[in-house]
């Protein structure tokens, strides 16, 4: 359904509804309307996911987010003034005063070990762009305090008494005129000692500019779009350069940890009956695959020029990028659980990681906050003047794989 067609055909000052469910955008309300969602999920690879161009515009019960493009880009923006109530976005706004700054709170508050049956505590520093609240349902997790001010606040998350084998997931909300959603995790290990105020994030430096396109503000800047710095200035392989320890979107120069000819390896635990096949998307300009053959999978296993190989033996995957002809511009690495039922999804599966190694393992990521993707978007590999980079991704659809490949232009029933 094309959201933009509802909003074309209604009248001005009337109501719009927007049926349940995931939407690709951008979504243009240029007239004045009470837009409202029902679970409904609009979302963008790039800024704007939302844009505003009329005055008298209200929005409701919506969620707003960019899926691949960077979160430091406006997900809503609004031209004139705007009303919204229980609006959630991934990524900034632009257009609505003090909110506008940047929301400096890692998307996954990684905990890590902690003993279980003992309280813990941690430190984190943040920053906020206007007052905000702080929710979290879980009766074992408190944060002191639970009301931030605009600015760089100092929190305390106390962790009250887990039991053994309880994996820590939590889902907190940072509510000010929107609404953020962070994610909390832990693992009870009784070999570890307890954590007194320990220190696991702090909102850092950073220009506090409106950022139009995530490439661009790259380019400017000439470092990747991370909270962790990384040297993206080298174009050869340098095996004295540490395992890079990838985030959440996080971009960096490629062939300085990689060269041109690299393996990919997945690893996750499991539940029984449960299997995760590798899918590698060569997509040209517009992010469209090359025809059915641009899919290598365990139907395809080797690319027509021989630039993505798939292993059914063990599952791994030979990227040559030597191989990779001038029209592709980028190679989607996704994953997909299946499990021969109708309840497959990333909550069967835990610690999914993937390692990019040339021999020894050179890069990783580990991948987390998934719950209902039946398949992921791991990694992209892809040109960026001139230049191959690698972006972790770590986001998918509910809908499972029909609608990747869909979204990439390829047709499947």
């Amino acid at each position: 359904m094309d959201l933009n067609e509802l909003i074309s055909k209604a009248s001005p000052n009337s109501e719009v509804v927007l049926p349940s469910g995931e939407f690709e955008g951008p979504l243009i309300i240029d007239k004045p309307l009470r837009v409202r969602g029902k679970t409904t999920t609009i979302w963008a690879k790039r800024s704007p996911v939302i844009e505003i161009k009329s005055g008298g515009v209200t929005l409701e019960d919506i969620r707003a987010e960019i899926t691949e493009g960077s979160i430091e880009a406006p997900a809503v923006i609004a031209s004139a003034a705007c009303a919204v109530r229980n609006v959630e976005v991934l990524g900034r706004v632009s257009g609505f005063g003090a909110e506008d700054g940047f929301f400096d709170v890692p998307r996954t508050l990684a905990l890590g070990a902690f003993p279980s049956n003992a309280e813990n505590t941690y430190r984190l520093e943040v920053n906020v762009p206007a007052r905000t609240e702080i929710q979290c349902e879980l009766r074992e997790v408190t944060f002191e305090p639970k009301t931030l001010e605009a600015g760089r606040n100092t929190l305390t998350i106390k962790l009250g008494e887990i039991t053994a084998m309880t994996f820590l997931y939590a889902e907190v909300l940072f509510k000010s005129r929107f609404t953020r959603r962070v994610y909390l995790t832990g693992k009870p290990d009784a070999s570890v000692p307890k954590a007194e105020l320990k220190e696991i994030y702090a909102a850092q430096e950073r220009l506090d500019e409106f950022i139009s396109d995530a490439e661009e503000y790259e380019a400017q800047l000439e470092v990747p779009m991370t909270d962790v710095i990384a040297n993206v200035a080298g174009r050869q392989l340098n095996h004295e350069l540490p395992t890079l320890d990838m985030k959440r979107g996080q971009r960096v120069g490629l062939l300085q940890y990689l060269g041109e000819q690299f393996e990919v390896w997945f690893t996750a635990n499991m539940a029984q009956g449960i299997e995760i096949d590798p899918y590698v998307f060569l997509l040209q300009a517009g992010d469209r695959a090359s025809g059915d053959e641009g899919l290598v999978f365990f139907g395809n296993a080797r690319s027509k020029n021989g630039e993505a190989q798939y292993f059914p033996e063990d599952g791994h995957v030979a990227i040559d990028l030597t191989k990779v002809p001038p029209e592709i511009q980028k190679i989607a690495l996704a994953y997909s659980v299946y499990d021969g039922g109708a309840s497959k999804n990333f909550r069967s599966v835990s610690s999914p990681r993937v390692s990019l190694r040339v021999g020894e393992e050179r890069v990783v990521f580990n991948i987390e906050g998934l719950g209902d993707e039946a398949t992921i978007v791991a990694m992209e590999f892809y040109r960026y003047k001139g230049e191959w980079k690698i972006s972790a991704v770590g986001a998918g659809f509910r809908d499972g794989l029909a609608k990747l490949c869909n979204h990439y232009g390829i047709e499947v029933e």
